[in-house]
Parts: C-alpha cells; structure tokens; sequence
C-alpha cells in the first residue's frame, strides 16, 4: 500500500483511544478545500513511506497503543488495504478508517471481514448529486454518487461504532445545509470548520466562516 506518512501517537484521531494514525498516498476526489493536496495530487508525492517500518514500530509499541488510524487521502481505493489491517489486527490493535465513502465494495468486505472497529466518513454536502459534484470538484459520476449514498446505508447498518463528519464551507454550505444534515445523520454528525491555510485548489479563492460564525452553526445543530 502507498503510505504518505506515519504518526506515531495521538490522542485525538480515535476518541478514548491511543492511536497510531496512516496516511495513504491518492485521492479519488478533487476538493478544492482539501488541506491535504500532498496526499491527493501526484504531482505533490512524495516517496512512499516504507511500510515495514510501520509494523516494526506498533510491534515494538503494540503494548503502549490501542488502535491505528487508516485515513488518506483515500485509502480504500487501494486493493491491498484488507491485507494491510489483517497484519494490524493480529498485532491485537483496533482499526479505525477513515473514508469518502466512494468505495462500498471495499467497505462492505472490510466490515464483512470483522477488519474495523470504527469508520469515520466524510460527507462533502448534502446528498444531492448537483451540490456534491460541485463541492468534490465535479470529480464524480451518478454512479459513484449512488456508491457514496451506498456507503452511507452500509455504515448505518454495520454495528460498529461510526461517525459522518462535514468540513464546512462558506463558499459551498448555508446554515440551511448544515441543519439538512444534521437532521439526516444525527448524533452521529460532525461538523468541522475549513482551514484556509493550506489548500488544493487556491484559485477558487475560497472563503471560511468566521469563528463566532462557526460557535454558531454547531450551537444551531445541536441536539
């Protein structure tokens, strides 16, 4: 698998965990408020991160740790993921991924497989073809579109512990959007505010809410 980069510890990737967190290298998707465009566009990688030297360390850390975080990029859009998070597994750590859902054929093995203990998935916009197309960069067709509303049933329905999560926009979301979602997916919604600091697409000059907006909006949709 194409590793980007390797976090050794954290306490914040799994909540109530100590996790170890894995970058993959790709990305499907073209969000112009990505902050991670090192991750996403080929021209920005950087040589892969040498995958034994992940394992050698949760080996030798294993007792010190409780889980390893799978994010991206994307990572299930790499075929050699369910091979990967075997060799986690047996380690005896917990495996959380994170995902743009665009892939439920991946996730449905993952989870069929007893692979994951938590899955954590980005959704882009409302779940309106149009909307969503436009915030990932019109990087989709209908039928990825149908995947990504797969995905979101599949998770809904695995049993494990899960979380949707919006990076919001003020260029693409309205309070209106961020109270449609929040009613969809409920107390298993997040929403996280867009750092403009870093960005794939800086020609779309995007703009953020403010932070007294932010308070705001997650004071608004609360349940």
């Amino acid at each position: 698998m194409r590793i980007a980069g390797f976090k050794k510890q954290t306490l914040i990737d799994y909540p109530g965990n100590i996790s170890s967190v894995v970058f993959t290298q790709g990305c499907n998707l073209r969000c112009g408020f990505c902050h991670n465009p090192d991750l996403v566009l080929p021209e920005k990688f950087s040589k892969p991160f040498n995958e034994e030297q992940v394992f050698n360390y949760l080996y030798r850390y294993k007792q010190l740790l409780d889980a390893v975080c799978i994010t991206g990029g994307e990572p299930t859009i790499h075929s050699d993921l369910p091979k990967f998070i075997e060799r986690i597994k047996k380690i005896g750590l917990k495996v959380k991924l994170d995902s743009n859902g665009t892939n439920p054929t991946m996730l449905r093995r993952l989870i069929d497989s007893n692979l994951l203990d938590f899955i954590a998935m980005d959704i882009k916009h409302r779940l309106n073809f149009g909307l969503y197309n436009r915030t990932v960069g019109f990087a989709i067709n209908k039928t990825i579109f149908d995947n990504i509303r797969k995905s979101v049933n599949i998770i809904q329905n695995s049993g494990l512990r899960f979380e949707f999560r919006t990076t919001v926009v003020r260029s693409f979301h309205s309070k209106k959007d961020v109270a449609i979602l929040t009613k969809q997916f409920g107390q298993n919604f997040k929403i996280q505010n867009f750092n403009s600091e870093v960005v794939l697409n800086p020609e779309l000059e995007l703009q953020q809410f403010s932070a007294h907006e932010f308070e705001q909006l997650v004071g608004e949709n609360q349940l």
